[in-house]
């Protein structure tokens, strides 16, 4: 694909889907890539990607349907028989056949599990009971375990029937006669010890692992804090049920990190895969009310300071200034802390640290944003007075929109509720608000002063 622009080759596979040329449109994807292949599946028509998934094997169908986009993937899989699906879940990996099934309408799922085998059945039956964002749920049930009184040959005879040609192995994990995890230990352990020796000698004993309710998030971060491939998963009392692989937790960053930006513009990413006008209004809705609700809180305090206004009209020209800088340096800072909350590197044990951190950060931009427009409106109208209240209140609600943008996902994460849903327009909402209470309250006490 990178020798070739994906403009061509989509050209291509248009042309020859409309001449119903199956002989030249399996010559076009053949020897590609399955990332590559889910690439030019995704950029065809509805009809045109059901037509060129029909075509690939059965292994090729299950690694292409596993990177195709949301949107792509429910079109494919709505019009397709079970027993084809079924043929292509045979070939996934569990943790990717149990995201596949777990999309699909109940019935169409039952059936889909009748079609298949009992064992595998059964593994994604309990898949699915985890939830689908805790460890339980993106673990998959393939890994290697061999118990603590086995040998080194032993391990190898063990290694050789149960793993897959091609399949990565990137610990060996050791279990007791009950099923806990005890140790674990690298394949190339068992080419450098004696046959006889006991796995249980070669071991780590001082294994790293997450219970199957622990978040996904965390687990990315246990896996990035102790550098590993793969992490193992246990249930309540320590007994071994799947491992979650380096690439998986890839999958989870990207996906919050998508919901995380999604959220913050006061929306949803199930956006991109409706089409309904009326439907993604509907999830947009809730956070413009926010908005609306803002803008007419706004509207009433500056009625209120109509007096304020009469006496000094050029305050209305600077209104725009004060309100978007606090809402852009509020937006900043929690887009920072939710950041760090997402990544770990922010904790709740140092709340007091963070905001005067923010808060310090605030002021310098708060000293030399007022500085500026203080200077300038005094020069603009002539008025020393004015430069002062816009000054003044230009330091002041930079330096509260800090604090706040910090304060307010810490305040959430603290009691349980994802940061993310505090920034936007909340976050913007709140320091209009702010700010122009400052502003104008600032502005009636030095008319009073000095008037």
């Amino acid at each position: 694909m990178m020798e070739e622009s994906l403009e061509k080759i989509l050209a291509e596979a248009n042309e020859l889907i409309d001449r119903d040329d199956l002989k030249a449109v399996v010559l076009l994807i053949e020897d590609r890539h399955p990332v590559e292949i889910a690439e030019i599946i995704d950029h065809l028509e509805e009809n045109k990607k059901r037509y060129l998934f029909q075509l690939l094997d059965l292994k090729l169908a299950a690694d292409a349907l596993q990177e195709v986009s949301d949107l792509s993937r429910d079109q494919i899989l709505g019009e397709m028989e079970v027993s084809r699906l079924a043929e292509i879940v045979d070939q996934m990996a569990s943790d990717d056949a149990a995201d596949i099934v777990g999309e699909l309408p109940s019935k169409r799922a039952e059936e889909l599990m009748s079609l298949i085998g009992a064992e595998q059945a059964q593994e994604l039956r309990q898949l699915l009971r985890y939830d689908e964002e805790s460890a339980g749920g993106i673990m998959t049930k393939e890994f290697v375990s061999v118990p603590e009184d086995a040998t080194v040959q032993e391990a190898i005879d063990q290694i050789r029937t149960t793993v897959d040609h091609g399949e990565a192995v990137y610990a060996i994990y050791v279990t007791d006669k009950r099923g806990v995890l005890v140790g674990v230990f690298a394949l190339p352990q068992l080419v450098l010890n004696r046959p006889e020796e006991k796995v249980s000698q070669i071991m780590n004993a001082d294994v790293v692992s997450v219970p199957t309710d622990m978040d996904q998030e965390e687990v990315a971060g246990v896996v990035e804090k102790y550098d590993l491939a793969s992490v193992p998963v246990v249930d309540r009392v320590g007994r071994l049920v799947g491992r979650i692989t380096v690439d998986d937790v890839v999958d989870v960053i990207m996906d919050e990190a998508s919901e995380d930006i999604s959220k913050m513009a006061g929306t949803t990413d199930q956006e991109i895969r409706q089409d309904s006008a009326l439907r993604i209004a509907s999830l947009r809705l809730p956070w413009i009310i926010i908005s609306l609700l803002g803008g007419i809180i706004s509207g009433t305090i500056i009625s209120h300071f109509r007096i304020a206004l009469g006496s000094l009209l050029a305050l209305a020209f600077f209104i725009p200034v004060i309100t978007a800088m606090g809402g852009n340096i509020g937006i900043q800072s929690s887009a920072i802390v939710v950041r760090g909350l997402a990544t770990g590197e922010i904790g709740l044990l140092r709340v007091a640290r963070r905001l005067f951190r923010e808060a310090r950060i605030g002021l310098l931009m708060g000293v030399i944003c007022g500085g500026t427009v203080g200077l300038v409106a005094f020069v603009w109208q002539g008025n020393p007075l004015l430069g002062v209240i816009v000054g003044s209140a230009m330091l002041s609600a930079i330096t509260v929109a800090a604090t706040m943008g910090a304060l307010v996902p810490l305040l959430f994460k603290k009691i349980n509720i994802d940061p993310a849903i505090a920034t936007g327009p909340f976050v913007t909402m709140t320091n209009d608000i702010v700010g122009l209470f400052i502003y104008f309250g600032l502005a009636v006490v030095l008319l009073k002063l000095l008037g």
